[in-house]
């Protein structure tokens, strides 16, 4: 009995492909199932969380709060008193708190899957404009710190505010409203 190594080798070979081939269809087949591996009473873990708080209410002005990742939006909402952000992915983000009128509260906050961040309560500071009493025609007193633009004049020539600064003169400002 004479037996041919290259052609055992071939042999060998040809059986392993249909051996592996069989295997891919059989794992292929398996994978298409509409059977739920997960009972109905089971659980899937999240990678989402929800953050919540609360922010003092501030009559008649409206108060937003936003969520952002790397200076994107993520999620926004109105607060009355208080807010809640829903199905955020876990990680660390910017809660920006701000009302018209207000200062803005910036808080750094870690979201955390399948739990409720509760944030503590958040004031708003009202921002004061300098008060000043003007007479009618009057026109605002510059201080120190004038706008850095400038205006041209009747002949066209440009002025800043800095030039007034110190002279003793009167700067009025007219805006004219044009188009529809």
């Amino acid at each position: 009995m004479h037996i041919n190594t290259k052609e055992n080798l071939l042999f060998m070979k040809q059986i392993q492909i249909i051996f592996g081939l069989a295997f891919l269809l059989l794992a292929a087949l398996g994978c298409g199932t509409t059977d739920n591996p997960i009972g109905d009473g089971e659980k899937i873990d999240t990678l989402t969380g929800t953050l919540q708080g609360e922010v003092q209410s501030i009559e008649g002005v409206a108060i937003q709060v936003r969520l952002l990742k790397d200076g994107q939006l993520v999620a926004n909402a109105e607060a009355h008193g208080s807010y809640e952000l829903n199905d955020i992915e876990a990680g660390d983000y910017t809660l920006h708190i701000s009302a018209n009128g207000y200062q803005e509260t910036e808080l750094n906050v870690t979201v955390v899957g399948g739990e409720t961040v509760s944030l503590d309560k958040v004031s708003l500071v009202e921002l004061t404009m300098p008060k000043h009493d003007l007479d009618p025609g009057e026109g605002l007193v510059i201080g120190s710190q004038a706008p850095e633009f400038e205006l041209p004049d009747e002949n066209g020539e440009l002025h800043s505010f800095a030039d007034y600064i110190g002279n003793n003169k009167k700067v009025v400002l007219v805006f004219y409203r044009t188009g529809g």
